[in-house]
């Protein structure tokens, strides 16, 4: 056994990522129909939907972002959310600065996460409640407030853990950085994606349509077990259903316009009959179209297209 003393160095550990601070943390439970009209900041920010889907904008592009997702908006980008007016959405955003390059590869388009981001994703939630004083669900909320008597090194591990969740979600999918099997994973959620958008802009374009499953199928060459997979998991309900509230939602834009009656309008949109789409329209809104002709989020509505 050496009894000499060893010559020992110090290995200095290496930061690949860091977070300098943080700028804001949410957790929105919001009502059907919520809109905020959007914002531009000089610091990075990312949106999760927690609960049903949500609505993005990233400059001129308007996204839907699926549960489970997480979207990352750049520095300088304008960007606002909304509900799809179906489903009353949570989600969490999370604003802080950086100056890792590395997440440019993030920026652009909805990331699904896996059961370790969203627990870190948790876990900052939980520490940024011990660190500073709530409410977190304010969106006007221009800096947070430390509390008198923190938890012993909260505020350290809401960096921490917003760390780590961003070096996850490099590592699966910036380019370079992925292993085999998650690069195998990460390839085939883009194709989704990109599918599910190429979908959803088909039914857009065909609203005035009576399409059924079977025309989506034909057209994106998808059978109908993978379609309603594709959709259950990234938007929360059947391809016709989906179809159905955007059918619904254009019916309220058409409502506000004044331009159509509700039987002229069930026509246009190709409901079966003026009935089936009063009842559809009242499951998805809790309102008749007259009610909603006559209610308050109809006028407020309108005044927003403005």
């Amino acid at each position: 056994m050496r009894t000499d003393e060893m010559d020992y160095k110090k290995t200095i550990l290496k930061r690949d990522f860091s977070v300098s601070d943080v700028i804001s943390v949410h957790y929105f439970e919001y009502v059907i129909d919520f809109a905020f009209p959007g914002e531009l900041h000089d610091f990075w920010e990312f949106v999760y939907a927690d609960k049903n889907e949500l609505v993005i904008t990233a400059n001129t592009k308007e996204f839907v972002l699926p549960q489970g997702s997480l979207f990352l908006h750049k520095p300088m980008e304008f960007h606002n959310v909304r509900g799809n007016g179906s489903c009353a959405p949570n989600s969490v955003i999370v604003s802080f600065s950086s100056d890792s390059k590395e997440l440019f590869d993030l920026a652009g388009r909805a990331l699904p996460c896996n059961s370790l981001e969203k627990s870190l994703m948790a876990g900052i939630i939980e520490a940024a409640s011990e660190a500073f004083e709530g409410p977190f669900g304010d969106p006007y909320t221009a800096q947070l407030v430390r509390k008198k008597n923190p938890v012993f090194g909260s505020e350290q591990l809401v960096g921490l853990r917003l760390e780590e969740m961003m070096i996850s979600l490099i590592r699966r999918y910036s380019d370079g950085y992925s292993s085999d099997g998650e690069e195998a994973e990460s390839s085939k959620n883009r194709k989704d994606e990109e599918r599910l958008r190429r979908i959803c802009e088909y039914l857009r374009e065909n609203l005035e349509k009576d399409l059924r499953s079977a025309d989506i199928q034909k057209k994106f060459y998808i059978s109908e077990s993978s379609l309603q997979k594709l959709f259950q998991h990234k938007v929360g309900c059947g391809a016709m259903q989906h179809f159905q509230r955007m059918k619904i939602e254009r019916a309220k834009e058409l409502i506000r316009e004044k331009k159509l009656n509700f039987s002229e309008i069930s026509r246009k949109l190709s409901f079966s009959s003026i009935h089936y789409f009063s009842r559809r329209f009242k499951a998805l809104t809790g309102m008749t179209p007259s009610e909603y002709a006559a209610s308050v989020k109809s006028i407020l509505s309108s005044g927003d297209e403005k």
